[in-house]
């Protein structure tokens, strides 16, 4: 089990169960955070699938934050709503390049669902035809631990 902190002293937090609903059922965009070679940061707002305690994006193969995570795996990452009362998990992670075609189509094909509502589109389409061409790689990052808030737990 990933350890859990409390975003900010003061401020509800989120257990384990709670981060896990969260991570399902949010389609708000995730912002990932990695660094360049020249030690620069970066923030890449993606599309994203969590499954067993992993995150999943997909992203074309020769853009700048795959080259990133091929020269530093750790990455930084948070998802957080945008309307109040704001709630979110952000966290440290590991990221590694999926190599299994099939096993990168499947989870493709869950995050176009969860974000356009249907895999038959034709957006849809080529998404998961840019994996089983290889212009496309699914990412899987592993978080090493969350930090979380709710504000919805606050009373006024």
């Amino acid at each position: 089990m990933v350890k859990v902190h409390r975003a900010m002293p003061n401020t509800p937090g989120m257990e384990q169960a709670e981060i896990e609903v969260f991570l399902t059922s949010s389609k708000t965009p995730l912002r990932l955070g990695t660094v360049d070679s020249k030690g620069d940061p970066m923030i890449h707002p993606v599309w994203f699938h969590y499954s067993n305690g992993k995150l999943y994006l997909m992203t074309l193969k020769e853009n700048k934050k795959v080259r990133n995570i091929r020269g530093e795996k750790t990455v930084y990452f948070s998802v957080d709503t945008d309307a109040e009362p704001h709630k979110g998990v952000k966290g440290k992670a590991t990221a590694v390049i999926l190599t299994d075609v099939e096993k990168s189509v499947s989870l493709t094909e869950k995050i176009v669902a969860k974000y356009l509502g249907d895999v038959g589109t034709p957006m849809a389409k080529r998404m998961v035809d840019g994996v089983r061409k290889g212009s496309t790689v699914l990412v899987e990052i592993t978080p090493l631990y969350f930090s979380a808030w709710d504000y919805t737990k606050m009373k006024c």
